[in-house]
C-alpha cells in the first residue's frame, strides 16, 4: 500500500506534465479540457491521496501511536489547509481558461463567459449537492435511527426549524435568480424532485414519527416547504414582496439612488 500511495503524486505530475501542451484545443463545460482536468480530477485525487497518506503512514504506522482524538485534529486541520489550496487550484483553472479563450479571441465575450460560470457553473452544483446531502442523510436516518431523548414539544419545535430551513433553501434559489429566470423554473423541478423522492421514501418504508427519525422528518418538512413556496409563492404578493427586499439588484438601487 506504501509503494501504491507513493506513486500516485508521481503519475499525477507526470500526467499534467503531459497534459499541458494540449491546452486550448477542447472544452468541457466551457472549461479548457487540461484545466477540467487538472482542476476536476488530478486535484481530487490528490485530495484523497493525502488524506489516505495521512491515515497508512502517519496514523498506522507513527511510534508512539497517536491516540484518536489527535489523529482526528490533526486530519481537519490538513484537510482544510488541503481544501484552501484546491479552492486556488479551481480558481486557477477557471482563469486560465479565461486567458486561452481570449488569446485566441480578443474580442471574445468574457463578462458571458464568467456569468455562465457565476449561474450555472457554481450555483446549481452547489444547490443540488447540498439538497443531495440533505437527502443522503434522510435516506441514513431511516436505515440508522438515532436514540434522542427529546420529547414531541421539542420534536415540534425541530420541526419548525425545517420549515425556517426550508424558507431559507427557497429564498436562496430567489435571491440568486435575479440574472436569470431559466434558474428559478430549474430549481423549482429540483424542488419538486427532491419532494417526490422524499414521498417516495415515506410510502415505501412507512417511518414514524419519532424523535429517533428527526433527521429525515427536518429533512422532509424542509423539502415540502420549498415546494409550497414553488407553488404558491408568486400568488402571493406580500411573500414575493419580502423576498424581492434582499435581492442584491436592489440594494444596489437604493444605494445608486441615495
Amino acid at each position: 500500500m506504501i509503494i501504491f500511495l507513493s506513486l500516485v503524486p508521481l503519475l499525477a505530475a507526470i500526467s499534467g506534465f503531459l497534459l499541458y501542451g494540449q491546452g486550448g484545443r477542447r472544452e468541457i463545460l466551457r472549461f479548457d479540457v487540461v484545466q477540467f482536468v487538472y482542476g476536476f480530477i488530478i486535484a481530487p485525487i490528490m485530495f484523497i491521496w493525502i488524506k489516505s497518506f495521512f491515515f497508512f503512514v502517519i496514523v498506522k504506522e507513527a511510534q508512539p501511536a497517536i491516540s484518536q482524538t489527535d489523529a482526528f485534529l490533526m486530519d481537519t486541520i490538513l484537510s482544510t489547509f488541503a481544501l484552501i489550496i484546491y479552492a486556488f487550484v479551481v480558481i486557477h483553472s477557471l482563469t486560465t481558461s479565461f486567458k486561452r479563450k481570449i488569446h485566441k479571441d480578443p474580442l471574445y465575450d468574457l463578462l458571458e463567459h464568467a456569468e455562465y460560470f457565476h449561474m450555472w457553473g457554481t450555483h446549481l452544483p452547489i444547490y443540488i449537492g447540498y439538497l443531495l446531502f440533505m437527502t443522503i442523510f434522510a435516506i441514513g436516518n431511516i436505515f440508522f435511527p438515532l436514540y434522542l431523548e427529546i420529547n414531541m414539544w421539542q420534536m415540534f419545535g425541530l420541526l419548525m426549524i425545517s420549515f425556517l430551513l426550508g424558507t431559507i433553501q427557497f429564498m436562496a434559489a430567489w435571491l440568486w435568480s435575479v440574472e436569470s429566470s431559466k434558474f428559478m423554473r430549474f430549481m423549482k423541478l429540483v424542488f419538486a424532485f427532491f419532494f417526490i423522492l422524499h414521498a417516495g421514501l415515506y410510502f415505501v418504508f412507512a417511518p414514524k414519527f419519532s424523535p429517533q427519525l428527526v433527521i429525515f422528518w427536518v429533512s422532509f418538512g424542509a423539502m415540502t416547504t420549498s415546494v409550497l413556496y414553488s407553488l404558491f409563492a408568486v400568488r402571493f404578493e406580500i411573500v414575493t414582496k419580502f423576498f424581492n427586499k434582499f435581492k442584491l439588484d436592489s440594494v444596489f438601487y437604493k444605494s445608486d439612488v441615495e
